[in-house]
């Protein structure tokens, strides 16, 4: 009897965690295919100036603002993009400064959607585009938004004395689905 029970055991011990192994592996999990979009990046910079470690900056007065009052579905989509790079400066190394005259840095960006600010007018404006082209998106769906970010030397804009500037095009849509 106890012989019986040990095999009847030693069967269910082996039978059942076979038969779960075989359950599990011909299940399938279907994953969810996130809509890839494509984005185009172009950087240019001086090859002769460097940007100090620990650099202070600022930012430009110059730069404005290209969205009806820097709304995107009520998102002020201006100030997050000036929060983010101003966190991205600081874990860099890099302060902020008030006073324009103790700044190493001048900092400037402008965000467009390409309804209020196009392809030609940026290029004219800044000398760039970051050539994003695609005939296969939704335009309904989705809208093209460009970012021009300029890192200048502080009292040279009129003379054209970038660190870098660099430019970013992608294909976004309203996070409410309109």
């Amino acid at each position: 009897m106890y012989r019986k029970i040990c095999l009847t055991l030693r069967s269910v011990f082996i039978k059942y965690p076979l038969m779960v192994m075989l359950l599990v592996s011909c299940s399938a999990t279907q994953l969810v295919q996130q809509e890839s979009m494509p984005v185009a990046f172009i950087t240019v910079h001086h090859s002769k100036l460097l940007i100090p470690e620990n650099a202070t900056y600022q930012w430009s007065d110059g730069f404005m603002r290209h969205s009806q009052k820097g709304l995107i579905s009520n998102v002020d989509m201006w100030e997050l993009l000036k929060q983010s790079i101003e966190q991205e400066l600081n874990n860099k190394g890099y302060r902020h400064t008030a006073e324009a005259e103790h700044a190493d840095l001048n900092i400037s960006f402008i965000a467009a959607l390409a309804s209020t600010l196009g392809d030609k007018e940026i290029a004219s404006r800044y000398g760039l585009v970051p050539g994003l082209m695609v005939h296969s998106v939704d335009k309904n769906r989705y809208e093209k938004g460009t970012l021009i970010f300029d890192v200048l030397k502080p009292g040279n804009r009129s003379a054209g004395l970038a660190y870098s500037r660099a430019g970013i095009s992608c294909f976004g849509r309203d996070p409410t689905g309109r």
